[in-house]
């Protein structure tokens, strides 16, 4: 049966990249496979240091690189992913077949993203436990709120990352130009989750973490990318 509504027709689409994905795992394991590597030599970058040294100046400074080291991983993970999105549509021309589905742009804009976000959850999965093994972080009842950062960081990556994706996917030098279109742009959005997550490293309330404005950064980027990018979205294919 094919699927009627929007939310149906954007699900199958969805699921259709999901499903390219399992049977040819050329995406996610590069993903997990470089995220894993930086985890395990970052690893090595940072001395250990006793639990009652906290929060001296030096135990904040490795905070801050900590939570540096763990969102600079998922950056370049993620990007790796993203020069993917539209590989499997480039070969034989199917992008053509791709822009014949009866769903509005904006409907193709949130199938690659939410493909997309699933790809960028599972390297998470995977390099924020190693990180937190190999720096003997011990967040308490701090993992709650780095679950929130990490989703409110994830929609804004995802949803610009999406756009240039699709703006470089047809040139030649689109291994270079994805990266310079979206490392500029995303810099607010790393920012914020590097304050956010040393905050909650140095064991922050979640109430002074709220009253520096970070959460507010993330939640404008979030809402202006995503709406940008589904509107923009059939001009960066056309």
């Amino acid at each position: 049966m094919r699927p009627s509504g929007f939310l149906a027709k954007t699900s199958a689409l969805a699921i259709k990249d999901l499903r390219v994905e399992l049977r040819g795992r050329d995406t996610l394991p590069p993903m997990l496979a470089f995220a894993f590597t930086v985890a395990l030599v970052l690893a090595f970058a940072v001395p250990e240091l006793p639990a009652t040294a906290r929060p001296t100046k030096l135990t904040v400074a490795l905070a801050y690189v900590e939570a540096g080291f763990l969102w600079i991983t998922v950056l370049f993970a993620g990007l790796i992913g993203f020069a993917r999105t539209f590989e499997v549509e480039r070969e034989e021309g199917a992008i053509d077949a791709l822009l014949l589905a009866p769903v509005d742009r904006s409907g193709l804009f949130i199938a690659k993203a939410a493909a997309n976000l699933v790809f960028v959850a599972c390297v998470e999965a995977v390099v924020v436990p190693s990180l937190a093994l190999f720096f003997a972080i011990d967040l308490g009842a701090g993992w709650l709120p780095l679950l929130g950062v990490i989703v409110l960081v994830d929609l804004g990556f995802v949803a610009a990352g999406t756009l240039f994706a699709a703006v470089a996917a047809q040139t030649r030098s689109r291994e270079l130009l994805l990266p310079l279109l979206a490392l500029p742009t995303l810099v607010p959005v790393f920012i914020a989750a590097i304050e956010l997550t040393a905050d909650l490293f140095l064991g922050a309330a979640f109430d002074d973490m709220a009253g520096r404005g970070w959460f507010a950064i993330l939640l404008a980027f979030d809402v202006i990318y995503g709406v940008v990018a589904a509107l923009t979205f059939e001009l960066a294919l056309d």
